[in-house]
């Protein structure tokens, strides 16, 4: 009988640590990214819906390194992430990170590896890319600065 218990409490334990992590995933997005990289060196302006197309109403961008728990407390979730770049439920890299989120809901989360040229913040789906010099301001479509901190 106590054979039977211990089996039981140890194939308990063991189901609880081969649990998915209940993180959000993180991808790199080179084709996002290059695209961004390349808008900044055309002094061009592009809608970020156009080079990041889907189902999103806004986006919140980060700039790396990103401790577990402040990119958890900006993106509204409970835990931290997972996936590219990732470490610890932090963003370990040194550029932007873009939450792509559909109401209250995060609907995809995308790392730029050291790519940071756009400001943090969080926008609306018809944000516009604004390049200059080599710096990307972020507008609404009448050229109007927009985002929050």
């Amino acid at each position: 009988m106590r054979v039977t218990w211990v089996l039981v409490v140890l194939l308990a334990l063991s189901a609880g640590c081969w649990r998915e992590s209940a993180g959000v995933r993180v991808e790199f997005d080179e084709t996002l990214g290059t695209a961004i990289l390349d808008l900044a060196h055309s002094d061009g302006v592009r809608p970020l819906k156009e080079l990041a197309p889907g189902d999103w109403t806004t986006v919140r961008v980060l700039i790396g390194p990103a401790l577990g728990e402040r990119v958890a407390a900006e993106l509204g979730v409970a835990e931290g992430l997972e996936g590219d770049g990732t470490y610890r439920g932090g963003y370990a890299q040194d550029g932007n990170l873009l939450a792509f989120r559909r109401g209250d809901e995060v609907a995809r989360v995308v790392g730029l590896g050291r790519l940071a040229v756009l400001g943090a913040g969080e926008y609306p789906a018809d944000v516009v890319l604004r390049a200059r010099d080599g710096a990307i301001t972020m507008t609404d479509p009448a050229g109007r600065p927009v985002g929050s901190r």
